[in-house]
């Protein structure tokens, strides 16, 4: 069974600035970063961690820090950046050259990470200190729950009918019965050992909003997932932030400010 757990890392909203140092381009990080960047209040870019001391950003209350390797050279530089902006909660973004690296990055810089292919389910906790509260402009009005059981559909169900959507749970062989639903959020017990395409070609109405939250989230099942249709990827367990904000509906985006 699985359960709901939302992660704000520091309590309330806040309107500080995110410091994102170092690549921004690359494929790992480059969709993290335009969720930053179009969903924060205030963003302040450095290449490195050099140029992220000699250029200090004011206000800072999140550092995310890139991390495309797994050397170790830039600590003492780190450990600096974090003295100097002592009101911040950091962490790693780490890229795929990362993976598997001994002794791990989290240990190495004492701080939490996020491993590239997973930003979707943990970064949006930590953008709350930077003004995040992200919204969609239009709350769903109908959620169908797939799930191999009540029990593994619950936590989900709890989320989804938190707003004004009617929420709905649905065994694996009723997908043939779901039309008319805004939303499908696929609970991975509904999605294990099954292909996508077999479970899209179920469906009487597949032209909707699709998630899928799992326990199993690697570059390649999101991949697989991506191009058959799933808007979002969502590991589990992690910050349902997305999940719970997006039943909620509200005004969108703000506007951000260049720091």
């Amino acid at each position: 069974m699985m359960s709901m757990q939302l992660v704000d890392h520091g309590g309330a909203m806040d309107h500080g600035t995110l410091l994102w140092i170092g690549d921004r381009d690359a494929d790992a990080f480059c969709d993290a970063y335009d969720f930053c960047e179009s969903h924060v209040s205030q963003l302040a870019y450095r290449v490195d961690l050099k140029t992220a001391l000699l250029r200090p950003a004011s206000a800072v209350r999140t550092i995310l820090c890139c991390r495309d390797n797994d050397s170790a050279e830039s600590i003492e530089l780190f450990q600096t950046l974090c003295r100097l902006h002592t009101d911040a909660k950091a962490f790693l973004l780490l890229g795929p050259l990362c993976a598997g690296a001994r002794p791990a990055p989290s240990d190495l810089f004492d701080v939490p990470t996020i491993t590239w292919h997973q930003w979707e389910s943990f970064l949006p906790g930590y953008l709350r200190r930077c003004g995040w509260a992200n919204q969609p402009s239009a709350a769903p009005e109908s959620i169908a729950v797939v799930a191999s059981s009540y029990a593994n559909a619950s936590a989900l169900l709890s989320i989804a009918s938190s707003g004004r959507a009617s929420a709905l749970w649905c065994r694996p062989d009723q997908l043939a019965t779901l039309r008319h639903f805004d939303e499908v959020w696929w609970d991975d017990s509904a999605t294990q050992g099954e292909c996508w395409d077999d479970l899209m070609n179920r469906l009487a109405d597949p032209d909707c909003q699709h998630v899928w939250i799992s326990g199993n989230v690697t570059p390649k099942t999101k991949f697989a997932a991506r191009q058959a249709g799933v808007d979002l990827v969502i590991a589990k367990p992690g910050d349902f932030t997305l999940l719970i904000d997006r039943v909620a509906g509200g005004s969108g985006i703000r506007q951000r400010r260049a720091a």
